[in-house]
């Protein structure tokens, strides 16, 4: 089962590079996650995220503090300030970044458990849930992430 998550600091001198505020960290071998990842940053239009995928050097740099057995149990976010979150919070974070997406960021302020139960239910199901990417749905979903992670 997979569990909350506080968010911590990460001890280490890798930094959250300066054009984004938040690194989201997903598991890029995961269809769903990588397809959520690509629908959230057409979402941001000021290029707020930065996806990485948890498996790169920089997410394991990243997530340091998190043992590694754990990282790939759920997705992260890291703030400029080293600042980890994940599964439920991190989402509560990303959602704050996005405009589209404000009524839930105010719904997970309101009522934290709110997106750690959502998330928990979501993620147990994500590998069912990426049955359904399609082909065409994931190279577009990379296609997005690949371009994102170019951006300076």
């Amino acid at each position: 089962m997979l569990k909350a998550r506080t968010t911590r600091s990460v001890p280490s001198p890798t930094s959250v590079p300066e054009h984004s505020q938040l690194t989201v960290l997903y598991d890029e071998d995961c269809r769903f996650c990588r397809w959520s990842v690509a629908k959230l940053i057409s979402l941001d239009g000021a290029a707020h995220l930065r996806p990485e995928p948890i498996q790169s050097e920089l997410g394991q740099q990243l997530l340091a503090a998190i043992p590694t057995a754990e990282r790939l149990a759920s997705a992260h976010c890291v703030d400029a300030a080293g600042q980890v979150s994940s599964g439920g919070d991190a989402f509560s974070l990303v959602a704050a970044q996005i405009p589209g997406l404000g009524f839930a960021s105010r719904v997970a302020s309101a009522v934290p458990i709110v997106p750690q139960v959502g998330y928990r239910l979501v993620a147990g199901n994500r590998g069912s849930f990426g049955r359904f990417m399609t082909t065409e749905r994931l190279a577009a979903a990379d296609l997005a992430i690949a371009a994102r992670r170019k951006q300076p």
